[in-house]
């Protein structure tokens, strides 16, 4: 019997076959997970690319929060700026809001308030991808949605201003500064040169410097804080980007210590809140500050002024209201009032008069009545090297008359005597129309323009001494009837009131920012701050 002979299978070629399957098995798996990785970068990218259009759709929306502003315009510009990003097949939804710092926390806050008091929008944006791109999309035909939120915050260009005018301190305004702030202040010793309250004029700061200053939260807690007036001028002192100009201030808050005064920043700038990043930034004039808010401090009343002038008695401003600086955009808000509007200092100036001729003597008082004239920034367009806006100057009359210094009726009469005999009576009535609704355009090309002066146009202009020359028509009145040529008076009348309209009288109405015919308004600062996203 024949024993066949039987041989095993090769072990390496059951080996071989092995590492094949377990190849193919390792290339299926590398594939997918290739795969995977593609599609996890995919939509990863996808995200990316979604936040990116999202972050511009909330920048672009954020410039339409703030006065005169609508919620229609912020989704118009998020669309917009999702089109320029070439992004499709996504829905969109904008709210505005208000963007604050949570008092608890300390962080970036923001609340849905779809109003003109906004100052930020948030911005979501979804689209839906393709889940896989394995085989084409043929093994995974599901959809990822995405989604995408930012915020910003921002608000249109804004301006600072008021009804005034530093453009030059001239010896003659300095010397009633002083004597204005020494009333104010109830000090004697205050004594500014004119390269101190040049230095002032030239220095501003901005609101976001004096919040950090102050220690505040936020700018509403800022302009929401009732200090003593010593402790605004630290912090503008502390502010101050000029040597010079801070110490100029750290004098005056010293001198402020013991006049009781206090301040609250919201009474001496009229800001729309919430604050704007272009607000926040806007520069305001240091000088025009310290002014507003010694004139605020004090309130309305008696300003008694001492200034050495011959033939002159006592001075003394009556102060009616006090003066707002304007920190916002231009236009209108949608009820029809403006965004944005300064008020000069109304007031009622009276300066003594006592000249002696001899044996006659002039006994009189003259005045300067002002109404309170508000200035609106009614247009502001921002792009390189041409800058332009205007202002609307509302209506405005100043009234210069004489009074009888001794009486207290309000009569419009001055009085000559002779050896003490009261022989003729003089009077005058000057009204002076200064603006009614008058336009003030303005172009700026580059920030060395500002701050400027900006004046009313189509209205006259001169000197208050030039009304008073001989065209000036004084009428006398001698014991009431007697018909004696006095003409001779109007000379001894006229010189010494044109005398006080050249010391006095001008520099106080061009400090005001109040010329013969019309008015000028203080333009300090422009800004189209970018928005910035919070979150």
């Amino acid at each position: 019997m024949s024993r066949r002979l039987r041989f095993a299978p090769s072990t390496r070629t059951h080996q071989g076959g092995g590492i094949s399957v377990l190849a193919a098995l390792t290339l299926i798996l590398a594939l997918m997970f290739t795969g995977l990785a593609l599609d996890t970068g995919r939509l990863w990218m996808a995200k990316r690319e979604l936040q990116r259009s999202a972050d511009m759709a909330a920048l672009a929306a954020a410039r339409y929060t703030g006065c005169g502003t609508t919620a229609l315009q912020a989704s118009q510009a998020a669309q917009n700026a999702l089109s320029k990003n070439n992004l499709t097949g996504y829905t969109l939804t904008v709210q505005r809001g208000v963007a604050g710092v949570e008092a608890a926390t300390r962080y970036n806050a923001f609340t849905p308030q779809d109003s003109e008091l906004s100052n930020a929008a948030q911005v979501t944006v979804r689209q839906s991808v393709p889940s896989s791109i394995m085989a084409g999309g043929l093994l995974d035909d599901s959809m990822t949605l995405l989604q995408a939120t930012a915020t910003a915050k921002g608000g249109p260009p804004a301006a600072t201003f008021s009804i005034g005018s530093f453009a030059s301190i001239t010896q003659n305004q300095a010397n009633f500064i002083n004597a204005l702030f020494r009333g104010i202040l109830g000090n004697s010793s205050l004594n500014l040169g004119v390269a101190a309250l040049t230095d002032l004029a030239g220095t501003s700061i901005n609101l976001a410097a004096l919040q950090a200053a102050a220690g505040a939260a936020t700018i509403e807690e800022l302009l929401n804080r009732q200090v003593p007036l010593s402790q605004l001028l630290q912090w503008l002192a502390t502010s101050s980007p000029s040597a010079t100009a801070a110490s100029s201030l750290s004098q005056l808050g010293s001198v402020s210590l013991n006049s009781g005064l206090t301040v609250r920043l919201r009474d001496v700038l009229n800001v729309q809140v919430p604050a704007s990043t272009a607000t926040a930034s806007v520069d305001i004039n240091v000088l025009d500050l310290v002014q507003t808010s010694l004139l605020v401090g004090k309130g309305k009343g008696l300003i008694n002024i001492g200034l050495n002038i011959a033939g002159v008695g006592g001075i003394s401003l009556n102060l009616l209201n006090p003066p707002k600086i304007a920190v916002g955009p231009a236009g209108k808000s949608l009820s029809g009032a403006w965004c944005t509007e300064a008020k000069s200092a109304q007031f009622s100036l009276k300066v003594g008069l006592n000249v002696n001729l001899v044996v006659a003597a002039l006994d009189m008082a003259l005045y300067v009545d002002t109404l309170q004239t508000a200035g609106r920034l009614s247009q502001l367009a921002i792009s390189p090297g041409n800058n332009t806006g205007d202002f609307s100057v509302a209506s405005d009359i100043i009234v210069i008359r004489l009074n009888d210094a001794k009486t207290a009726d309000g009569s419009n009469r001055a009085n000559v005597s002779v050896l003490g005999i009261s022989l003729v009576g003089i009077d005058l009535k000057l009204p002076l129309l200064s603006a009614s609704n008058a336009s003030a355009p303005f172009v700026v090309q580059s920030a060395s323009d500002m701050p400027r002066s900006v004046a009313t146009q189509g209205v006259g202009s001169g000197t208050l001494a030039g009304l008073l020359g001989d065209g000036t028509t004084i009428k006398f009145v001698v014991l009431g009837f007697l018909p004696f040529d006095l003409s001779w008076l109007q000379g001894v009348v006229t010189a010494p009131l044109k005398l006080i309209a050249d010391l006095l009288v001008e520099p106080l109405l061009q400090l005001f920012g109040f010329d013969i015919g019309l008015v000028k308004v203080r333009l300090i600062d422009i800004d189209a701050a970018k928005p910035v996203l919070i979150l």
